[in-house]
Order: structure tokens, then C-alpha cells, then sequence
């Protein structure tokens, strides 16, 4: 039997947990929490109208600033990187 409960309240979560392992339970926790920079592509979920707006704005930001580059800077930069990277590993 499985059982989901939902709640915006971390430490009655953890609360609820604690006694159910105390009693035998096995526990399974997904926290929803908004997301990091670093996540924002997980397999196979589809990203919410939230993270959408969140990523449009961050990339008009960086527009904005000239913090981008081309495929071709890129590129080189990381022909740049690799070159270096080698005389440091060998």
C-alpha cells in the first residue's frame, strides 16, 4: 500500500518520518523545492511555466549584459581550455 501526503511544513515533515521509521515503516521522500541553476533539466520532467519564465528572463539577462557568446566562441574556448589542460597532464 502506498500512502502520499503532501505538506509546505519541513519540520512536521521530518517529525512525521522520524515515527513512521520509529515504528517500522519504510519512508520515501520527494521534495518538489524549487530549482537550482544546476538542475534545471531532469529526465523525463517536463519543465513547469515557472522555470519557463525563470530561464526566458535569465537568458534576456545575459543578453542584456553581453555575458553570451557564439558557437564559434564557445568552440574555441574550449579548443583554448583543452590545449592548456593537456600541457598541465602531461
Amino acid at each position: 500500500m502506498k500512502i502520499k501526503i503532501e505538506t509546505q511544513d519541513k519540520e512536521k515533515a521530518i517529525s512525521l518520518v522520524y515515527f513512521l521509521r520509529t515504528k517500522g515503516y519504510s519512508v520515501e521522500i520527494e521534495d518538489e523545492g524549487p530549482l537550482k541553476d544546476e538542475d534545471w533539466v531532469f529526465p523525463g520532467r517536463p519543465a513547469t511555466e515557472e522555470e519557463h519564465e525563470a530561464h526566458a528572463r535569465a537568458m534576456e539577462e545575459e543578453e542584456k549584459y553581453g555575458r553570451y557568446s557564439t558557437f564559434e566562441e564557445s568552440l574555441q574556448n574550449i579548443k583554448e581550455y583543452m590545449k592548456e589542460w593537456k600541457k598541465q597532464n602531461e
